[in-house]
C-alpha cells in the first residue's frame, strides 16, 4: 500500500477520536470545523492516490 494513502489513513482515525464520544476534551466549534476541514483535505488526498 502506499506510504501517504497509509499515512492519511492514520491521520483521519487519529482525529476521528477527536470527535468520537471517549474524547478526553470538547473541542470549541470553530476548532470542530477546522479539524473537519482538515479530514475532508486528507480524504480527498487519500482518494487521489487510491485513484492512480
Amino acid at each position: 500500500m502506499n506510504q501517504k494513502l497509509l499515512d492519511n489513513l492514520e491521520f483521519v482515525h487519529s482525529r476521528l477520536k477527536w470527535l468520537s464520544k471517549d474524547r478526553k476534551i470538547v473541542l470549541p466549534h470553530h476548532k470542530t470545523f477546522d479539524l473537519v476541514d482538515e479530514l475532508m483535505d486528507k480524504v480527498s488526498e487519500s482518494i487521489d492516490i487510491a485513484k492512480k
